[in-house]
């Protein structure tokens, strides 16, 4: 047994934030998350500790491009101001402050001691372990959704939400971080009678989604982690996906049409897929539109739902849906154009580059493969910019950031 340390204000901070990240759906102040106002609160009064201790401050690799965006976003929201309202500049200024303050979090965990980014770690453990319980619990005494379709939420019926009320976001969060813990798991053999077990049971809560756009995301994932750590691990992985499949006539359904989907899609027909499927074309429809009608800075930085509002292809703006396309990088293309664009992806092409460089830890192999899988669940959902995604996702990417020292 490892001797308990008391937790440092850093490491109560991020655990705070995934109970917040837990809470999700279940409470909203004013229409925004509890996770929204924690967050900026808790890394303000972070780097003020640090600066009135004239302490060094670690910058990730990543903090120069994400400064750019930042920036970029603001100045499309200063070039669109005309366009908008005060109270609307305000809002759409408010999730650039979101954005900043999210990523901070991976500045926060590349400063941590080794002793509190094990902290870190096991509060991620715990969290995914919990929202995969309430899950369960959700699935068990509210499966059928349909009741919520009035309050905006989709209406979905036996499927895994847990308290994110959404099976493609909490389904793409299990596939980004499951290889994780996969990858900490193979290389501490003391950790596997907790990880292991962890993994099994994060796996099932992840097909009970039965979204396709995880189990997308989720095989890639496993591709990238087996073709980088095993062959043999990789053949085990296609031979336990196809006992899946053979087994449950459910995930078989969500697999024949997520093909149906993409060959309707590849040839341009749109006769063959579910309704679901065709709203997510014409969203991306919508956002290239966007795009192509601003695109060197785009609309402004969240400011989608008024752009499309004047486009004509949104008439409720209160609805879940407004505020992005079902598309992270097109909503990017759409509200920051072309020049927001490069540095906002290239954030993700240096966390890959760095995760590749150490791609023989575990964890940084697992951090690599679940990142591919994100970016491509990312074209299908607005997974990158989703609030409760936003939180692990940076918390997770601060443990593998090889961090410079800047004096402050």
């Amino acid at each position: 047994m490892l001797p308990m340390k008391t937790p440092s204000f850093s490491s109560l901070g991020i655990a705070a934030t995934l109970i917040f990240a837990l809470i999700a759906e279940l409470y909203r102040f004013h229409g925004y998350l509890l996770l929204d106002l924690f967050v900026p609160i808790f890394v303000a009064t972070w780097l003020a500790v640090k600066l009135l201790r004239k302490q060094k401050i670690h910058l990730p690799q990543t903090a120069f491009p994400a400064t750019l965006f930042a920036g970029l976003g603001l100045a499309s929201l200063l070039l669109n101001s005309a366009e908008m309202t005060t109270t609307g500049f305000l809002s759409s200024a408010f999730y650039g402050v979101r954005f900043v303050s999210f990523y901070a979090l991976s500045v926060i965990v590349a400063n941590q001691k080794p002793n509190e980014k094990r902290q870190t770690f096991w509060a991620l453990a715990l969290f995914t372990l919990l929202l995969a319980l309430t899950g369960f619990i959700q699935l068990k005494i509210q499966p059928d959704f349909t009741a919520f379709e009035d309050l905006g939420w989709d209406p979905h019926q036996n499927r895994l939400l847990s308290t994110w009320f959404d099976p493609n976001f909490v389904g793409g969060l299990f596939a980004f971080i499951i290889p994780l813990f996969l990858g900490i798991a193979l290389d501490k053999k003391s950790l596997r009678k907790f990880l292991f077990p962890l993994v099994g049971l994060v796996s099932i809560a992840l097909v009970l989604t039965l979204s396709r756009s995880a189990y997308l995301a989720f095989l890639i994932a496993l591709f990238v982690f087996g073709f980088f750590r095993s062959i043999k691990l990789l053949a085990a992985f296609g031979i336990g996906l196809i006992l899946l499949v053979a087994v449950l006539p459910s995930v078989q359904d969500r697999f024949v049409s997520l093909y149906e989907n993409a060959r309707s899609f590849f040839t341009e027909t749109y006769t063959i897929p579910d309704a679901s499927a065709r709203l997510r074309f014409a969203s991306w429809d919508e956002a290239w539109e966007l795009f192509k009608e601003k695109p060197l800075l785009g609309h402004g930085y969240n400011r989608y739902k008024f752009a499309a509002l004047q486009l004509g292809t949104l008439d409720d703006l209160e609805i879940h849906s407004a505020s992005g396309s079902d598309s992270s990088l097109l909503n990017i293309l759409a509200t920051t154009g072309i020049l927001g664009f490069f540095p906002f992806i290239s954030l993700y092409v240096l966390l890959a580059i760095q995760a590749f460089k150490n791609r023989k830890k575990g964890f940084s192999l697992g951090f690599l493969a679940g990142l591919c899988g994100l970016f491509v669940h990312s074209i299908f959902v607005n997974s990158l910019l989703f609030p409760l995604f936003m939180a692990p996702f940076w918390i997770s990417a601060g443990l593998i950031e090889k961090a410079s020292s800047i004096q402050k």
